[in-house]
């Protein structure tokens, strides 16, 4: 007997509950029937005959389905299927009427119903068979909107902007960051063509780049700007893949990256790199139009720099001496030994101080002539004040030009 007891539980936990909402004690009495026989188990059938017992028995919960009369006693035609539905908005509803009912059912399946029933043509097979269908439809319906409530709320997650389009081009959905970097709502995006956002100065490149991709099969990679409404500007990358079902195409989606600020970043590099090289380019036409030679090298006494009159004077172009030892470039020796002259560069960079050149020294040039030359040498230092290398500033003090 216990076990024939906790079958019997077991099975009424299986069953789908169904509360059956009908005054009519005949049209009760024959969907009962019909659901009874309908295979052990199968529905669990409660009735009530008034609107408020079963919005009290719904509000119990447990119960899956849900069959309404249009006209009870204290509640009639879609007032009282919108206060059901409000109150199991979950559950499978079919509104039972007559056949003059008909018009107000299928408004109340416009409102949310599952379907309509019409009193005197159910039958003990028929009831049954459908429930299960429309049971089963439901099941199938909710997983997949489940499973989209997943999808939406993973991809909203993402802080790539997603824009999902059908095989014309026109969009069927886009996430949150997509509507953050274009400045669109979801349903101002819906039914548009991704290059809509697209700033004007922008858009012909990006579409040529992306006609050129598309005609050759390749994957599509950009940056452009986007303009929202409101007259902002966000930059952003573009990656676009095709979508297939595995027989053919069937929409395409393009992932966006905010790189705004990436953008500022090279703006601000590339405007200090542009003031650098004005900057460069000033000191070079100063450096070159001065009487000095001057001449730079690094710590390891390799050339780095010449100016026109270091050119003249040493007979080194800056091509060809930049790299070569000092020595090489500026060979310098006493007037009166003629043995080499002490390196200034790296005296100034030993001693980390300006010196002077030694009396009486002469500049042996490439091509073997000799200029009496004046100099003093500088250590140059890094922005940390390290030693970073040594400048010499010389000139030429013959008194009738350049030794022979």
């Amino acid at each position: 007997m216990g076990q024939l007891r906790s079958a019997s539980r077991s099975a009424m936990r299986c069953a789908t509950r169904v509360l059956l909402v009908e005054d009519n004690g005949g049209d009760a009495e024959l969907i009962q029937q019909s659901l009874g026989g309908a295979g052990e188990g199968s529905f669990g059938v409660e009735r009530v005959s008034r609107l408020s017992d079963a919005l009290a028995r719904l509000g119990r919960g447990g119960i899956e389905v849900l069959l309404l009369d249009l006209a009870l006693p204290d509640g009639q035609g879609l007032d009282a299927f919108d206060q059901v539905f409000r109150a199991a908005p979950n559950a499978l509803i079919l509104v039972l009427g007559t056949a003059s009912d008909e018009a107000i059912a299928r408004k109340a399946v416009q409102r949310g119903a599952s379907d309509y029933l019409i009193k005197g043509h159910v039958d003990a097979h028929w009831l049954p068979r459908a429930l299960r269908y429309l049971l089963d439809r439901k099941a199938t319906r909710d997983a997949l909107r489940a499973s989209e409530l997943r999808f939406r709320a993973m991809s909203d997650a993402s802080p790539l902007g997603i824009f999902v389009s059908d095989v014309q081009g026109d969009c069927v959905y886009t996430n949150a960051a997509y509507h953050r970097i274009s400045g669109l709502t979801f349903e101002e995006t819906l039914g548009t063509k991704w290059s809509t956002a697209i700033h004007p100065d922008d858009r012909q490149r990006v579409l040529a780049e992306w006609r050129d991709a598309a005609g050759g099969g390749a994957s599509f990679q950009t940056e452009f700007r986007f303009l929202q409404p409101n007259g902002s500007v966000v930059w952003a990358r573009v990656n676009s893949a095709a979508m297939n079902d595995g027989l053919a195409v069937n929409g395409g989606v393009k992932t966006v990256e905010d790189i705004s600020q990436r953008k500022a970043a090279e703006f601000a590099l590339q405007a200090v790199e542009e003031a650098l090289f004005e900057e460069r380019e000033r000191a070079q036409v100063t450096l070159d139009s001065i009487g000095d030679a001057v001449l730079t090298t690094d710590l390891q006494g390799k050339v780095t720099y010449l100016n026109v009159a270091a050119e003249a004077l040493t007979g080194w172009s800056r091509e060809d001496a930049l790299g070569r030892p000092l020595s090489e470039v500026f060979h310098i020796i006493d007037g009166g030994t003629r043995q080499a002259a002490p390196d200034p560069a790296q005296q100034a960079i030993k001693e980390n101080r300006t010196v002077g050149l030694a009396a009486d020294s002469i500049l042996v040039r490439r091509d073997g002539g000799e200029s009496a030359i004046e100099d003093s040498a500088a250590p140059i230092h890094d922005r940390d004040g390290r030693v970073a290398g040594a400048v010499i500033v010389f000139h030429d003090v013959s008194e009738s030009g350049p030794w022979c």
